[in-house]
């Protein structure tokens, strides 16, 4: 017969008690553990957001990115990308991670003048709540196009207004290429003709009386203001005037020209250490080096240039991007498949049919299209005129690796390389 053993009620008290006392200790300690792991990851977080307690210079594109790392190169700096590599800053949507980003930064930089259209929102928001943003293009000279001005196209002498980087219209001058950066006629050095301004598709008759160096005055329609072309895509046709939010208006593009690009860098240079407490000499030192590397680029780029004959130094574009580079290395933009300076406008097929009869008379070689956007108007235009090669360029950012784009001088030299090739 099976015996059963009789346990006392009192020793399963201390059973009990004995085991639930076993398992209080077990979770304290799983407690501690998870605490332990938590502070952990958010230490490791904390350092990740600071870079080890390093202020943040957050840039929109790659191409100003690359530009930006090499002048405040002393390291004592984390220099992050907004717009990731292959992204077109004309339609870029920032993310509310992003705007965070932007807030936590020590200092934006940006391009400016319309470039990141839809972003623009955004930077103003943030400088607004403290945090100071800086648009380059806006410290450099800037130019109309030749499209927005209406002086593109059938070979047309290009008229581009060229403006400083305070937005007063500077005094008509020859450059060093032997023309004229000028917004309207020249009788005389110094002294601007009439020049006529078209606004709302209507012509009015526009004096300009410049009294001093750096103080315009424009009278249109009677009234004392900047002059403002509009073209048919809705885009202020501007030179040293404001955009609806009360920056510069211009073409944005001014990185096609390495000249231009030093320009603005004195002011980065200043902004830096007043709101990033950089060390002075340290980016003084930085600056002067990376100058030194864009003269040697800009003398580069123009001796390859000089190799494509004088018949052939015409661009048909994918959109006016190249207004900078061709001001600088002499070339004409004949026509662009989109005529604005945004990628997100568009073309239509009578502007396409006219197109061809511009580069069958020209006899262009090439047509330039972009990294960034589809190329089947620009294959379409080719296959119409035929023997015309459609070439690929790096614009609006920089390239992958391998591309020999990878970087802003890389970014010129294979663009230079990929004309030169294509024009000789």
């Amino acid at each position: 017969m099976k015996q059963f053993k009789v346990v006392p009620k009192r020793l399963h008290r201390v059973s009990r008690k004995k085991t639930i006392l076993v398992i209080a200790a077990n979770l304290a300690a799983l407690s501690l553990l998870v605490s332990a792991c938590g502070d952990a990851t958010q230490q490791e977080g904390t350092a990740a957001s600071t870079g080890a307690a390093k202020p943040t210079v957050l840039v929109t594109t790659g191409i100003w990115s690359d530009i930006v790392s090499n002048v405040l190169c002393s390291g004592d700096i984390n220099v992050a990308t907004l717009i990731p590599d292959g992204g077109d800053p004309h339609n870029y949507e920032p993310s509310l991670q992003d705007r965070e980003r932007m807030e936590n930064a020590a200092l934006v930089v940006a391009n400016g003048l319309g470039l990141e259209e839809r972003l623009e929102d955004t930077l103003i928001a943030v400088e607004q709540n403290g945090t100071p943003v800086f648009r380059a293009a806006e410290h450099a000279s800037t130019v109309l196009t030749g499209t927005e001005s209406g002086a593109h196209g059938h070979g047309a002498e290009e008229a581009a207004e060229e403006v400083d980087g305070h937005g007063h219209e500077a005094a008509a001058e020859e450059s060093g290429h032997g023309h004229e950066e000028t917004g309207g006629d020249v009788d005389d050095p110094g002294h601007e003709a009439e020049e006529e301004v078209e606004e709302d598709g209507h012509d009015h008759e526009a004096e300009e009386d410049v009294e001093e160096a750096g103080h315009d005055e424009s009278e249109v329609d009677g009234q004392d203001h900047d002059a403002v072309d509009e073209d048919d895509h809705g885009h202020e046709e501007t030179g040293g005037e404001v955009d609806d939010h009360g920056h510069e208006a211009g073409d944005p593009h001014v990185w096609f020209d390495p000249q231009r690009v030093k320009e603005t860098l004195s002011e980065l240079q200043q902004l830096a250490v007043e709101h990033v407490g950089l060390d002075s000499d340290a980016v003084a030192s930085c600056l002067n080096d990376y100058s030194s590397e864009l003269d040697s680029l800009d003398a580069e780029i123009s001796a390859l240039l000089g190799q494509i004959p004088e018949s052939n130094r015409k661009l048909i574009t994918n959109h006016d991007a190249l207004a900078y580079f061709a001001d600088r290395y002499e070339f004409e933009i004949v026509g662009t498949v989109i005529p604005s300076t945004s990628t997100m406008a568009e073309t239509n097929p009578a502007q396409l049919a006219e197109l061809a009869e511009v580069i069958e008379h020209e006899g262009v070689p090439a047509i330039f299209a972009e990294n960034l956007h589809n190329s089947d108007d620009a294959e379409v235009l080719a296959a119409r005129v035929g023997a015309v090669e459609v070439v690929t360029l790096y614009t609006g950012s920089l390239g992958p690796a391998g591309s020999g784009a990878e970087d802003y001088l890389g970014f010129m030299r294979t663009n230079a390389q990929l004309i030169t090739d294509a024009l000789t």
